[in-house]
């Protein structure tokens, strides 16, 4: 399945921009202007990164070297190729490093997970945007910069990949009528990475509960979402070990 649309279903669906299969992908989109401004790409980089303090030294975990590059050099390569504007969301204590980079910053106070840092950013979310978890690492930009140009030549609500694994938090179960789970818990096929494609229409799903799972709550209300599957390697790098993982791979590929 390379892409699937949920209007309410589960059907096979191609369309849109596709990747050149071979070692030189590239990108062909079909219409280069689709937005009226360049559009954000919010980095959630709130949290505190504890476990990764014996790499990190206290300073922001996007900073970390993996084989070479730091985790956000490796997303500033994300935004490039999609032609976004990065925009780091983060903690007062972390600011002022990002600051001093040239990044554009928004702090948030009082972290309180994921879903409420995007949430606490929604004010500067003005218009469809791109947003990533800080720790995520997706080895393959072209699959995402396909991705945004079908979210907004086909006008969905909502845009994100699933993955053949039950690693991430989010799971995907497909079927006659898709269900997205928020769960640790094994035994799914598919889980979903986060990186989304969304319209600024998400945040009053977010509303009544911004950690609730909105995702399902588009899925049920019948708006219409895109999913693809990634094709590459993609790491969530939470620990000592996540961080050894990915600098074996991506030492050995090259990357």
């Amino acid at each position: 399945m390379h892409g699937t649309v949920f209007c309410g279903s589960w059907s096979s669906f191609l369309n849109g921009v596709r990747r050149e299969r071979g070692p030189r992908a590239s990108l062909r989109l079909r219409s280069p202007a689709l937005h009226s401004r360049e559009m954000k790409m919010a980095i959630l980089a709130a949290g505190q990164g504890s476990r990764l303090r014996t790499e990190t030294g206290g300073r922001p975990k996007l900073l970390v070297d993996v084989a070479g590059r730091s985790l956000l050099d490796r997303q500033l390569d994300i935004a490039r190729r999609i032609g976004a504007e990065p925009l780091v969301v983060t903690r007062p204590e972390l600011a002022g490093e990002f600051r001093r980079m040239g990044m554009e910053v928004l702090v948030e106070e009082e972290p309180a997970g994921i879903l409420g840092t995007l949430y606490h950013a929604r004010g500067a979310l003005d218009e469809t945007f791109c947003w990533l978890a800080g720790d995520m690492l997706f080895t393959d930009p072209v699959p995402m910069a396909e991705l945004v140009a079908a979210h907004l030549e086909q006008e969905r609500t909502a845009s994100f990949f699933y993955c053949r694994t039950d690693h991430f938090k989010l799971k995907l179960r497909p079927g006659p009528a898709p269900e997205v789970v928020v769960t640790r818990e094994s035994g799914y096929s598919l889980s979903i990475p986060n990186f989304h494609v969304q319209s600024p229409k998400v945040f009053s799903y977010m509303a009544p509960d911004p950690h609730g799972n909105f995702l399902q709550d588009l899925i049920a209300a019948g708006e219409p979402i895109l999913a693809r599957e990634y094709p590459a390697r993609v790491f969530e790098i939470d620990t000592p070990e996540d961080l050894a993982e990915a600098r074996r791979f991506l030492g050995a590929s090259g990357g």
